[in-house]
C-alpha cells in the first residue's frame, strides 16, 4: 500500500452534501482503515494516526446509530 496514493484517493472521494448516509459511513470506515494501517506501520506519528483511525471509526458508528443503520445495540 502506498499511503500517499491511498490518502489522495480518499480525499478525492470524500462525501459532499447530499451523499447518502451509507456512503458517508463507508467513507469514514475507509478513512479509519487507511489511518490504522499507517499507524500500525510504526514511526513517529503512529499514535496520532491510530487516534485519527479511532475517531473515524467512532464517527462512522455515530452516523450509523443516528440513521438507524445499526440494528443490534451490541454491534
Amino acid at each position: 500500500m502506498n499511503a500517499m496514493i491511498e490518502l489522495t484517493r480518499l480525499y478525492q472521494q470524500r462525501p459532499g452534501p447530499g451523499t447518502p448516509t451509507e456512503a458517508v459511513v463507508a467513507w469514514y470506515h475507509a478513512k479509519g482503515r487507511i489511518h490504522e494501517l499507517i499507524g500500525r506501520s510504526g514511526g513517529p506519528d503512529s499514535a496520532q494516526e491510530l487516534a485519527i483511525a479511532a475517531a473515524s471509526y467512532e464517527h462512522a458508528r455515530r452516523l450509523e446509530l443516528q440513521a438507524g443503520l445499526v440494528h443490534n445495540a451490541a454491534a
